[in-house]
């Protein structure tokens, strides 16, 4: 400001030029520009301002205006009010104007001293003001005082007690309130320290006094929330804080403090945690797990059930982390509907693959996600439960094989069924014989069924086919050889070539009577290439055969050397000696 005073046009005011100015107004300015305070001049009957830097800080827009310019003119809306003390001051009067407000637009409010300045001839020429803006401190006054009786009211109003104790006799004062919430209907004539511990409940006696032991040592703060014995034989729960108050001398004297009632709040998380504990429970014990994400589906409380399936630590598990325990061929698609579901408000229904810790393996789990809503409608938090469903996929996966297994069998004995009827009635068979074939069919389907599985042992078939058509076979039927297993596609055409085996030795062969003897074994072989074929001999003896005399080739016959080579890749070798029937089958096994 002492720049723009220098270089201020002071000669177009009635000031004149400042090199004309008296020495006296010369000091009086310096005093002004020097004063940290806000402090300005008001000269002569125009009152020209004068001002320091603060003072035009605080004038804002109006300042550099206002220098060489009337007070009146810069303060219009105000100077109406401080014209008449201006005028005392000008007639020798010292003025002290209290919370003065200014029309800056910002609530300024000064707290000002109004005092004359006098020319070298004893008259007063000038009125000097100081300033201390106070408006920081009223509002802050202001603050307090609402704040003391919003502070009333809530103690008049609500289950809040104060008091206050002296830590010397142990003594207290209190609000009515306070003795309300012990269960008195009218305050006790005395409280003590003594009387309130005899309310605290047994089991929290010890730590609530060691506590406040603990904060009168340390000049701290006493906070706690305890159970109590009411004097009407309630039991109930208190919060309560208190805080060392040290007389001027810095001695500790007492500590204030307020106490409320918090019984119902209690009662209510109690009966929470109790339910949250048994829906966890019954959870948790379904192999299931809940959690809660925020309203912007970010996650933050803990869910133990989630960190102990997936192995993942607390600060992994929230915000997104989860995701990372998602498996990656899911993780993608999974994070993007539960996004998705975040921005459209609408509940989550998903299954993905979860890392499951305790395996150390992949497993599906199915979600399911539902909004908590305020009762405007908005979203307050997400709840959501996951659930093992790996055998439940497990099984739908094994049962869509099933399935699809059951159909191609079902198309393949079809087909099995037509080529055997057609070729049955174009070499003029009978309907016999057509049912014997459906029923060797029959019997490799029950025990395609009986083992639950996809192949069947050579043997099985062998003994169910020999059951089938003879009584007894202990005597003239040997039947032995390794474990060996064919596919559901190999069972259907060697169970047909066995039947029309055991239908010739019955009708024409060893199993005619009890002259004959049949051989059966079978054993594993390897071909060039080292891969596994089954091997099966069947051999008749005694029997009186005349070889010229057969000139008949039947479906049987057709069925062991050709169709076995079709359908199977196998290699047959049958003979019909003098003394029974020779036949020979490789065929490839897995």
């Amino acid at each position: 400001m002492a720049s723009r005073i220098r270089d201020h046009e002071w000669a177009g005011t009635l000031l004149g030029p400042s090199e004309a100015w008296s020495e006296r107004l010369k000091l009086m300015v310096e005093q002004v520009l020097t004063n940290t305070l806000v402090s300005s001049l008001a000269i002569g009957p125009e009152r020209i301002l004068i001002y320091n830097d603060a003072a035009a800080r605080l004038y804002g827009d109006r300042h550099p205006d206002a220098l060489g310019s009337p007070v009146p003119t810069t303060f219009p809306d105000t100077w109406p009010v401080v014209a008449s003390l201006y005028d005392r001051v000008f007639s020798g009067e010292s003025v002290h104007v209290p919370a003065q407000s200014l029309d800056l637009g910002g609530g300024e409010v000064f707290d000002a001293y109004l005092t004359p300045v006098r020319d070298e001839m004893g008259a007063v020429n000038a009125a000097h003001m100081v300033g201390f803006e106070i408006s920081d401190r009223l509002r802050a006054e202001a603050a307090l005082r609402a704040s003391e009786e919003r502070f009333e009211r809530a103690l008049e109003g609500g289950e809040v007690g104060a008091w206050e104790l002296d830590l010397v006799t142990l003594e207290a004062w209190r609000s009515p309130q306070h003795d309300h919430i012990f269960g008195y209907r009218t305050p006790l004539p005395k409280w003590t320290y003594d009387v309130f511990l005899g309310h605290v409940a047994p089991e929290d006696r010890g730590w609530v006094d060691a506590r406040f032991q603990d904060a009168i040592a340390a000049d701290g703060v006493w906070s706690f929330e305890c159970q109590i014995q009411r004097a009407d034989g309630k039991h109930g729960w208190i919060g309560a804080q208190g805080r060392i108050d040290a007389d001027a001398g810095g001695h500790v004297r007492r500590m204030k403090g307020t106490v409320r009632d918090i019984t119902q709040r209690k009662l209510g998380e109690i009966a929470l945690r109790e339910s949250e504990e048994r829906f966890r429970g019954l959870i948790e014990g379904l192999g299931q797990f809940s959690w809660e994400a925020r309203a912007d589906g970010t996650i933050v409380s803990d869910s133990p059930g989630w960190r102990a399936f997936t192995g993942q630590s607390l600060a992994k598990w929230q915000g997104y982390g989860w995701t990372e325990a998602v498996h990656p061929d899911d993780r993608a698609d999974t994070e993007g509907k539960w996004r998705a579901a975040v921005a459209a408000g609408c509940a989550v229904d998903a299954e993905y693959r979860l890392w499951h810790a305790p395996s150390a393996s992949w497993r599906w789990s199915n979600v399911h996600v539902v909004p908590i809503t305020r009762p405007d409608g908005t979203i307050r938090k997400w709840s959501g439960v996951n659930i093992d469903v790996t055998d439940r996929r497990t099984l739908q996966a094994r049962l869509e094989i099933l399935v699809n297994e059951l159909q191609h069998r079902a198309r393949n004995l079809l087909g099995v069924v037509a080529a055997i009827a057609n070729r049955t009635i174009k070499l003029g068979g009978s309907v016999e014989a057509f049912e014997e074939r459906l029923q060797a069919l029959s019997r490799a389907q029950g025990l395609l069924s009986q083992g639950g599985c996809d192949t069947v042992e050579v043997g099985a078939l062998v003994r169910a086919e020999l059951a089938a058509h003879v009584h007894e076979v202990s005597n003239c039927v040997d039947a032995t050889g390794p474990e060996v297993h064919l596919t559901a596609r190999q069972v259907q055409n060697f169970a047909l070539a066995l039947h029309e085996l055991t239908t010739n030795a019955v009708k024409y062969g060893a199993l005619k009577d009890d002259t004959g003897h049949l051989t059966i074994t079978w054993e594993v072989v390897f071909d060039r290439r080292e891969r596994r074929r089954l091997a099966l001999s069947w051999v008749e003896s005694g029997v009186v055969v005349e070889p010229e005399k057969v000139t008949r080739r039947g479906f049987g016959t057709e069925l062991i050397q050709g169709a076995l080579a079709y359908a199977l890749q196998a290699s047959v070798d049958y003979t019909l000696g003098a003394d029974g029937a020779r036949c020979r089958i490789e065929m490839p096994v897995s």
